[in-house]
């Protein structure tokens, strides 16, 4: 199809628009344009009319209005299609029937549904880029209600989120409405936006009029605020992530109390925000009534299960959830990698949360869970989030912390090496888990022996090359007093990305053994096989040792990280 516009003629508010969105998009990006047939979306599309970056015109039904409206918008979008010379794609969405299952705001359900549409649609359509058609005004209407939210920040909405795109934000709905009559080009109002019941319209049919009665002009410059607001708050995110070492994770209280008020806000809000808490100032200022009121430890509620929280002169925002429930544990298979199958018959055994009264035998003698929890420092947020292997009151296994005295391999039995040490590298990513880290764990051996150890330390170092497999391999130079480590064998829960296998071999490591295949980074054969390529020397390679145990693990964390708590991993 051919674009039925001349671009020449094009009104030059929307030409402004055109150019503001190949700007924020330079080719050769692929644009698509989210359309609902309103005003502001109609003149966006309009405006990259004929430009070869529009490859698209992208549709959601909400599922909410009259289907005799909802034809209408849709004939209105597809000769509008036809009009600029670009598919239409639609995608229909039952915005009631998820309020239903899951609660919530409406308009919240709708616009979680509607990005996740377009996200989808975009994919289909090959695009880069999805412009939205927000103008100024809705710009100044966003100021307003994070105004009366009590949001930390004014910051209205970004131009560019992402592939999300809004080259409108500097045009007031007037001027696009003007621009598309000069076009002959028509559009459909959404009755919603008079229903003052919702928030939204309240403030731009009630409250915006009577500012502008008082202050003519006060959405362009609610509009100015929503920039300056954004700006400063960007240049405080960033000068507080190279002042606090660790952010958006854990932080030295000490030092964060030392900075600015300011920067303060800023930490806090990004600790909030990381920590799945929706940012606002009684949120922000309240961490931060906390933090000047002492230097001992201290908790604070922020959110229905989540916290801030010092612990050891450290502040982190912590999310409280129990193991979610009790499983009954019948077959070698549903035993945890460390714990031998020897445990089965008699009383039943169960994989649970912990309970008051919890024991477990050591090689010291039997000492109460809760006093192993305390001794290994694990923070009291987390340790309702860690499983247990039980028989009644006798605890074998507490996750990433100990087994029993008997509960592991009999002495003895023949036991494949390679997975006794990855069930040494498990208790490793249990210490990661237990840190709010990606559970991975790994140990460098030289003759049978550990010569090196770590798990994955990025959030608390603030070091995306902290990875499990670049400690250990640190650790075994530094213990040896060499760097190459070629008569090593590095053992990891997770096959190893591109950057821990090139350490691999600049060390000339002899092998390498690991658990889980990595499908969002493997270097092995998860994504890429590197090892095939045509290196000096390479190291032999053992993969899937105790895989299920190891995918399990990281299973969880993913699980646990999706409802807020990664330390249930």
């Amino acid at each position: 199809m051919r674009a039925n516009v001349d671009n020449d003629a094009v009104d030059p508010t929307l030409a402004s628009v055109r150019d503001h969105a190949l700007r924020l998009a330079p080719p050769p990006a692929r644009i698509a344009v989210a359309v609902s047939g309103g005003g502001d979306s109609v003149a966006l599309a309009l405006a990259l009319a004929g430009e070869p970056s529009l490859v698209a015109l992208l549709h959601v039904d909400h599922g909410l209005r009259d289907a005799s409206e909802t034809e209408a918008d849709r004939a209105l979008v597809a000769a509008l299609a036809e009009r600029v010379g670009v598919p239409l794609l639609t995608r229909r969405v039952d915005v009631a029937a998820a309020r239903r299952a899951r609660g919530g705001n409406l308009a919240e359900v709708a616009r979680r549904l509607r990005y996740a549409a377009l996200s989808a649609l975009a994919k289909e359509a090959g695009a880069d880029a999805i412009a939205l058609g927000h103008t100024q005004d809705d710009q100044a209407e966003t100021v307003v209600m994070q105004l009366l939210r009590g949001a930390a920040t004014l910051h209205g909405m970004p131009e560019r989120r992402g592939r999300l795109l809004r080259p409108c934000l500097g045009v007031s709905r007037e001027v696009l409405r003007g621009g598309l009559r000069a076009a002959d080009q028509p559009w459909r109002d959404d009755p919603a936006n008079d229903d003052l019941r919702r928030r939204r319209a309240h403030v731009r049919q009630v409250v915006l009029p009577v500012l502008d009665e008082t202050a003519p002009g006060v959405g362009a410059r609610l509009a100015r605020l929503a920039t300056v607001q954004a700006d400063l708050r960007a240049f405080s995110a960033d000068e507080a992530a190279r002042r606090l070492r660790g952010l958006p994770g854990e932080v030295d209280a000490e030092t964060l109390r030392a900075q600015p008020p300011a920067i303060q806000r800023a930490a806090v809000a990004a600790m909030l925000s990381s920590g799945g808490v929706a940012v606002d100032d009684a949120r922000v200022e309240g961490v931060r009534g906390r933090l000047a009121g002492g230097r001992g430890a201290w908790r604070l509620q922020v959110g229905p299960v989540t916290f801030a929280r010092v612990s050891g002169g450290r502040l982190a925002v912590v999310t409280e959830v129990p193991v979610a429930a009790t499983v009954r544990v019948e077959r070698p298979e549903q035993l945890p990698a460390e714990v031998s199958p020897d445990v089965l018959g008699g009383a039943p055994l169960e994989l649970r949360g912990r309970r008051p009264g919890d024991v477990i035998r050591l090689p010291g003698g039997s000492r109460r869970v809760s006093d192993l929890m305390i001794d290994a420092r694990v923070p009291r947020e987390r340790r309702a989030a860690l499983r247990l292997l039980a028989r009644g009151r006798e605890v074998l296994w507490v996750e990433g912390l100990a087994t029993a005295v008997g509960a592991g391999p009999a002495p003895g039995r023949h036991v494949d090496p390679d997975e006794a040490w990855m069930r040494k590298a498990l208790a490793l990513a249990g210490r990661a888990a237990l840190e709010g880290e990606l559970p991975v764990g790994a140990l460098v051996l030289v003759g049978g022996q550990v010569v090196g150890e770590g798990w994955n330390r990025s959030v608390a170092l603030g070091d995306a090359t902290a990875h499990a497999e670049m400690i250990a391999l640190r650790a075994a130079a530094a213990s040896l007093g060499r760097r190459q480590l070629h008569d090593a064998t590095l053992v990891v829960t997770l096959e190893p990305c591109p950057m821990c296998f090139g350490a691999a071999l600049q060390t000339h490591l002899g092998r390498i053994v690991y658990g889980a295949r990595n499908h969002r980074d493997g270097a092995l054969g998860g994504v890429s096989d590197l090892w095939g390529q045509g290196w000096k020397r390479r190291p032999e390679v053992r993969g899937g040792v105790l895989a299920k145990a190891c995918g399990e693990r990281l299973t969880r964390f993913f699980e646990a990280r999706r409802d807020g708590n990664a330390s249930r991993a």
